[in-house]
């Protein structure tokens, strides 16, 4: 089931949110559950009953919930393990981010001064808890029908590319290790490019095998950072294939 489609009935006092309604799908009966899961913070001076922090802690109950219940019926011939694996390639940070933008999303976040100014809207964990406040916004106002529709239309072609390859780049650094391994190659090491930290700058490092650099992976996390370096030097060497190809 998908999401209901947008009422294009324009009224006297059309709010600037009703676009991004359009883009999502659904129109909320409570526009202000919507509003609230697009503002950062930094726009309340830190106050979590204002902020989106309440409604991504329940988005990202409900996403996970609508992914592993997709996945369930999708490929029935899976072990747990498998699944896993694929939800987790789904529900990476940078996934996430990325959907977030292609929503437009980040054209949307209230947040305050300093943090606007530093590109905070571009953020990858931002990007990844705005999208889940408004998954949690969409729950709430709609019911699980409703939120598990959007999600399942969001994801429609992650989930539909997904193969045997991807549970390979569920956890890219492992695959590389036993790749190298396997090739009797030194194993790969990470050298740091950029450490991570205020102002929204992401960590970056580069993977080094065989004395060759061969990936660069960013990410809000040192874990994360290290994982697009592994996940783009396994394509890129062609120990697997991009998901879908």
């Amino acid at each position: 089931m998908v999401a209901p489609r947008y009422d294009r009935r324009v009224s006297e006092t059309r709010d600037p949110l009703n676009d991004l309604e359009e883009q999502l799908g659904y129109r909320f009966r409570d526009l202000e559950l919507l509003r609230q899961a697009l503002r950062h913070g930094s726009a309340v001076g830190g106050s979590h009953r204002r902020s989106y922090q309440r409604l991504e802690f329940l988005g990202d109950a409900v996403l996970g919930h609508a992914i592993v219940e997709l996945l369930f019926e999708r490929f029935p011939e899976r072990d747990e393990g498998d699944l896993t694996k694929m939800k987790a390639y789904l529900v990476r940070s940078e996934k996430l981010a990325e959907l977030a933008a292609l929503l437009g999303l980040d054209g949307y976040v209230e947040m305050g001064w300093s943090e606007e100014r530093a590109g905070g809207n571009r953020r990858t964990a931002l990007l990844e808890d705005v999208l889940e406040a408004v998954i949690g916004a969409l729950s709430l106002d709609g019911g699980w029908e409703v939120a598990r529709g959007f999600v399942e239309e969001l994801f429609e072609r992650e989930i539909r590319d997904l193969d045997d390859a991807t549970l390979r780049l569920a956890d890219p650094k492992s695959a590389l290790f036993e790749a190298a391994q396997a090739r009797q190659l030194p194993q790969p090491e990470f050298r740091l490019v950029q450490e991570g930290g205020g102002s929204g700058r992401p960590w970056a490092f580069e993977l080094i095998w065989d004395g060759k650099t061969v990936a660069r992976g960013e990410g809000p996390t040192k874990k994360a950072a290290q994982a697009q370096a592994c996940r783009r030097a396994l394509i890129r060497l062609g120990l697997v294939n991009p998901p879908g190809s």
